[in-house]
């Protein structure tokens, strides 16, 4: 089979699909299938993956103006789609989805798209539109949401196939019109370093941290995080350390909270870190792994703090309980709910046994989610086109 897979963002860029995207297409390579890539690169910057098994076609990012870059990657990306998706039985969509619509619409090629999450509640809730969690805002209503729906949610409707990490994901896309029997529930994969535990780099941490309960929290620091609401709950704790571990526009205004509250001895805020340094967080420092989103679709992270044996806790929202079973493998806490969140740290803290049989179940279920499965779960549907 041959098969073009699109996507916006490719290493050394961080984030789950720059993950996912050399993973699966080098699987699918490797089981005799043609992979094509499709992938923007910031200019002069290089890629760290050297000869990988499939074809990589990159395209420039555009730096001139704001909305400027936006239509000339557009054009880029479609350009460049377009003269790639010829020779191919199908395109899996990871990213580029307006482009790769338009080609597809032009082609008739067959489109298989991987939804991740809601881009048109991300867009209204970056830029204000919107405080509505996510389920709630599947029924909000307005000119600018109905137009962001229309283009961010065009590549689903047009699918052939719709593969979503989790099966709350699914019910979301199947709310957007989309039918039952096209949408495929494939979980993403936990792949476990190359490097041994002694060989992951060094996270420099403040020397007093490593004193009482360690918490760690990882994510872009964006609303819907709930980060503020660890820090102040924080403050109620004695004994315990907080390391925040991601950039977002939230950034100075955490950093602001954490001096108001006179926790600058308690909260470190690290910024973004390599995979490979928050591998060594968890491995080396981590006590606990907070989550305390009021929305998640597939949280790779707690995959990756299970493996590592780092108590969970998690607000008990999206994909989260199909990873974490409350009381086996974590502790799960409704949202928005700093009261919940204050009693099972408290928890943790006091009771080790706890925290060690959390810890060892949490470690045994990672297996369940082997790259071999998804990548065999992947390539049924792919063939379905």
């Amino acid at each position: 089979m041959k098969v073009l897979i699109t996507v916006g963002i490719f290493p050394p860029d961080i984030g789950g699909p720059a993950t996912y995207v050399p993973r699966i297409a080098s699987a699918l390579a490797k089981r005799g299938h043609q992979v094509i890539v499709v992938a923007p690169r910031e200019p002069g910057v290089p890629c760290p993956i050297v000869a990988p098994p499939y074809r990589l076609v990159r395209f420039h990012q555009a730096h001139l103006l704001r909305y400027a870059n936006y239509f000339i990657e557009l054009w880029r990306a479609l350009v460049t789609i377009l003269r790639e998706c010829q020779a191919c039985d199908a395109m899996f969509v990871n990213g580029l989805n307006l482009a790769a619509t338009l080609v597809s619409r032009f082609t008739s090629k067959p489109m298989i798209v991987k939804v991740v999450g809601d881009g048109a509640w991300e867009l209204a809730h970056t830029r204000g539109w919107t405080t509505l969690n996510l389920d709630e805002f599947q029924k909000a209503r307005g000119l600018r949401i109905g137009l962001s729906r229309i283009a961010l949610h065009a590549a689903a409707k047009r699918a052939r196939v719709v593969i979503t990490p989790s099966h709350y994901l699914a019910r979301i896309v199947e709310g957007w019109g989309v039918p039952s029997n096209r949408i495929h529930v494939v979980y993403n994969a936990f792949v476990a370093p190359d490097q041994q535990e002694d060989q992951l780099p060094d996270v420099d941490i403040p020397p007093g941290f490593y004193q009482g309960l360690r918490l760690v929290t990882v994510g872009r620091l964006v609303p819907h995080k709930r980060i503020s609401s660890i820090i102040t709950t924080l403050g109620r704790m004695d004994d315990a350390k907080l390391v925040v571990v991601g950039d977002g526009p939230l950034r100075q205004s955490l950093q602001t909270l954490v001096e108001r509250l006179a926790l600058a001895d308690r909260v470190f805020l690290t910024g973004r870190l390599p995979q490979e340094k928050v591998w060594s967080l968890l491995t080396r420092y981590a006590g606990t792994l907070i989550l305390n989103s009021t929305y998640e679709g597939f949280p790779h992270i707690l995959l990756e703090a299970a493996y590592f044996g780092v108590p969970i806790v998690a607000t008990a929202v999206g994909g989260t309980p199909e990873i974490i079973q409350d009381g086996e493998t974590g502790l799960l806490i409704p949202p928005d709910s700093p009261g919940d969140l204050l009693a099972a740290l408290r928890r943790l803290q006091a009771d080790l046994d706890l925290r060690h049989r959390l810890a060892t179940n949490a470690q045994r279920m990672v297996a369940r989610f082997s790259l071999e499965r998804t990548v065999e779960e992947t390539e049924k549907v792919l063939r379905i086109t």
